[in-house]
């Protein structure tokens, strides 16, 4: 069953990058400018999901397996802990303690996420209101008609 959501979300996001890119009033770089926040938006999540690996980088563990004092930061077991969607990673003491990781990189995630998201919202808008000039694009282009 996850298939279908998978596919139906490619050909959604397939129907929007083409309503962007044959949208008559936006500028270029507007129309353009997804092919950079996508991927820039994409490195940030993955930077953000491997921020609490100690496997990484054991010498400087972002989440210590011992606490430093305590009372300094937070006191008892602590755990890196990392959710996908929102990105987010962060250090969980045992008291309850927590201590973002990757505050400036999540920031930036939402606003590159938002940079992908509204043009592509405006191209599908255009796709749904005007699905002529779709075919006009296509043929135009030298696609074989059906």
């Amino acid at each position: 069953m996850t298939l279908l959501p998978v596919f139906a979300g490619l050909v959604v996001a397939v129907v929007a990058l083409r309503g962007l890119l044959t949208h008559p009033r936006l500028p270029l770089w507007v129309r353009t400018s997804v092919f950079w926040t996508a991927p820039l938006a994409a490195l940030t999540w993955a930077y953000i999901m491997v921020a609490d690996e100690p496997v990484l980088f054991p010498d400087t563990a972002p989440c210590p397996r011992e606490p430093y004092q305590e009372g300094v930061i937070g006191g008892g077991e602590v755990a890196g802990v990392s959710t996908v969607f929102p990105p987010r990673a962060y250090c969980r003491w045992e008291d309850g303690t927590v201590y973002e990781l990757t505050p400036g990189a999540e920031f930036l995630f939402w606003v590159l996420f938002a940079l992908t998201v509204v043009p592509l919202g405006a191209g599908l808008w255009h796709a749904l209101r005007d699905p002529k000039s779709q075919v006009r694009q296509a043929r135009s282009a030298g696609y074989p008609s059906a």
